[in-house]
Formats: structure tokens, C-alpha cells, sequence
């Protein structure tokens, strides 16, 4: 059974055999599969305008949740990564799942629980934080896996309060902990030593890593969080080690938890509350907004070095259902629906173009997690 939903394909599982995609590789985020300080990629002979409209497969990770809650009920995702096409996890309130087929079907690696945030580093090397609400000392933890999952070995073990963000790639390893120490290794995790925001930021909540190329300190490191009840961006361009304010416009909300994407050094994204998008092209310089066509806050975004991108809004409202994610193809000068209806999307994660996953949950009286494959026809000449 399939229809079709503002230029989404929408598949029942039973089909998914049916769904089998060819994906069009275009080019690839060249630091997204762990390559460090890689140099910036080029764009495929096809421009943006000629890429035809997307679609989606609309899938989950196979629970089988009955009438009231029966049996086996999987809850919301919070987190998504891909080493290449074919090789994924993604993680949730309904356990940790591995796909070897791209997304279309999933293995659980773990049970129920408050898993936040996943990263690979290799194929079979998984970095997890897991998370208790509300969180704080004995209630977070940063779990290692060297053999595609088998076994776990906690990382930092009793030094995280918080499970915010994390960011892997490379030797790079750093972990957010809202208001308690965040953390951070240059060496893959052997060593570790805390964040000094030098007193800049009282809450650290996101942080971004281009990692295009490098900088003749270091690297370029993006960390965004609550300084006395405001919203405020530090940036770093030596790795970490000294930090500057980037100053935001004095429009944008005063305390307000963000979504932060960076495609490359120079130019990123924040997703603010009621659809409001910040956009900078030279590293914070100056901004100027890229707002979505909703009163939504941003749930997720995507973005690769053409501008070409996406971006969630919530949408949890089980009685106001609207638009769930957005596409553009100029940098978010103008945006287009491409998935409504009961969908909520919580991360976004994007090998290039024709190459994006996206997972949520299905809000409603027997919630469901969410898997949203994204597919291209691939472009020929006539």
C-alpha cells in the first residue's frame, strides 16, 4: 500500500521490500563518514536546479505496538548517524537500532531506554550517551563501542550531568553537559579534559565542528548555549583553546534552546522558536534571516556546503498536525513543505545530496517512532 503526500512516497512496511532505492551519490560531505580536516568537496555536474523534487520513504524500526500500548512499543528517536549509504544507527527512547540497508530495515542493539545522542567513527566504532531526566551527576553516560556493538565500555565514568550533544569525528571527542563540566579528547577518548569556555557561556548546550579545513591555530569549533538568561554563540578558531562572543542580532530570542548547523567554517545555521532560521556566510561577521513559512520551533537542520538543505519544525500537536520538515535549494531564501501529518522529526543526517535520514516519532494515543528515508530520481539527459 502507498500514496503519495506532498511529494512524499509513503510506504507500509509490508512493501519496503518493493522500496529498494538506488541513491544518487552526487558528492559526499567529506567529513561526515570521520576523515578530519578534510578539504572542501565539490559539487556533482548537476546544479541544484536540475536535481529533481525530493521523496521519502516513511518508515519506522519494526515495533509491533498493539491496541493501548501493547506490545512492542517504540517511542521517539532523538539521533541519527551514517557511515555510508548502507551502514547506520539511530537512537531513542525505544532502544538502539543498526541498519545495514540503508534504513530500511533495523536490528535493536539495545533495550527501552534514554538513549540521546550516537556517533560513528569507524564502522563498527559507536560512541552513545545515554541520559536519565532531569539529569545530573549519576545520571548520564558516555558508552564505547569498538566491535559494531557487541560490547560497551563507559567512557568518563562518573564526571557527566547532563547529555546534551556530542560530536565525534576523527580523534576529535566532545560531550555537553548543559550546566555541569563538559568535556573534551584530541586523542580518540584516551584522554580527556574538561571545556574552558573561559566564563563565557553558563550553559552549554550545542556544538558545531565544521572541520572543512584547517585554520593555522587548529580548527574551527562552534558552541552555543545561555549566558544570564540569553541565548549567545562563542567561537573558537584554534581547537578550543580560546574562545571569542559571536554577537547575535538583538531580534533574536533572549533564552531559547537552538538548533546549530555549520557546513562549513564560514557558513551556518541556527534554528530559533517560531520558525525563525539565523544565517551566517562569514562565520558570524554578520547574519541575516531565513525564516520558515511556520510559528514552529526548529527541530532539526541540515545543510551541505551549496546551501541545499533542510529543517524540522516540532510538531507534536496530536489535534494540529501541519507541516513536519522543509526543504530549500538556496541557502533558506525559500523553503518548501516536504513532509506533513502525523510526523515529528528530532534529528536530521545527510551524506550529500539524495542522501538524508531523518528520525522522530509518530505522536498520537499509541506513539511510534519514525524513520524518514530520503530518495532521488536520478538525473538523465533526454
Amino acid at each position: 500500500m502507498g500514496y503519495w503526500c506532498i511529494g512524499i512516497v509513503v510506504l507500509r512496511r509490508a512493501s519496503v521490500a518493493l522500496a529498494a532505492a538506488t541513491f544518487l551519490v552526487g558528492w559526499v560531505d567529506c567529513h561526515a563518514q570521520g576523515t578530519w580536516q578534510s578539504a572542501p568537496c565539490l559539487p556533482s555536474q548537476a546544479s541544484s536546479e536540475q536535481l529533481p523534487s525530493s521523496r521519502f520513504l516513511v518508515l519506522d524500526t519494526g515495533g509491533s505496538g498493539g491496541g493501548f500500548g501493547q506490545g512492542d512499543v517504540r517511542q521517539k528517536l532523538h539521533d541519527v548517524f551514517f557511515w555510508n549509504e548502507k551502514l547506520g544507527w539511530t537512537s531513542g527512547y525505544g532502544g538502539v537500532f543498526h541498519t545495514e540497508d540503508g534504513g530500511l530495515t533495523w536490528t535493536r542493539m539495545k533495550p527501552a531506554g534514554g538513549w540521546y545522542q550516537i556517533e560513528m567513527t569507524g564502522p563498527e566504532d559507536i560512541w552513545l550517551l545515554e541520559g536519565k531526566h532531569p539529569g545530573g551527576m549519576g545520571n548520564a553516560w558516555l558508552w564505547h563501542s569498538v566491535d559494531g556493538g557487541k560490547t560497551w565500555e563507559e567512557q568518563l565514568k562518573g564526571k557527566i550531568g547532563h547529555y546534551w550533544d556530542m560530536y565525534c569525528r576523527g580523534q576529535e571527542r566532545w560531550v555537553l553537559c548543559a550546566g555541569f563540566p563538559s568535556y573534551h579528547s584530541s586523542d580518540g577518548g584516551i584522554s580527556w579534559n574538561q571545556v574552558n569556555l573561559q566564563g563565557m557561556l553558563q550553559v552549554v548546550l550545542k556544538v558545531a565542528i565544521p572541520a572543512d579545513v584547517p585554520t593555522p591555530e587548529g580548527f574551527v569549533v562552534y558552541v552555543f548555549g545561555f549566558h544570564q538568561q540569553r541565548a549567545r554563540l562563542v567561537k573558537s578558531v584554534d581547537g578550543g583553546h580560546s574562545w571569542t562572543v559571536v554577537a547575535l542580532p538583538e531580534e533574536a530570542p533572549a533564552y531559547v534552546y537552538a538548533r546549530l548547523h555549520f557546513a562549513t567554517s564560514r557558513m551556518g545555521w541556527i534554528g530559533l522558536s517560531e520558525g525563525k532560521i539565523l544565517f551566517t556566510a562569514n562565520g558570524g561577521d554578520s547574519w541575516e534571516w531565513r525564516n520558515l513559512p511556520s510559528d514552529r520551533a526548529v527541530s532539526a537542520l541540515w545543510f551541505d556546503q551549496l546551501g541545499r538543505g533542510f529543517a524540522a519544525v516540532q510538531n507534536t500537536d496530536f489535534f494540529r498536525f501541519r507541516e513536519a520538515l522543509f526543504e530549500t535549494r538556496d541557502g533558506g531564501r525559500s523553503w518548501v513543505p516536504v513532509l506533513a501529518g502525523a510526523k515529528h522529526v528530532s534529528a536530521l543526517f545527510g551524506l550529500g545530496p539524495g542522501r538524508l535520514w531523518a528520525v522522530g516519532d509518530v505522536p498520537g494515543f499509541v506513539p511510534n517512532d519514525l524513520v524518514v528515508v530520503q530518495q532521488f530520481r536520478e538525473v538523465r539527459e533526454e
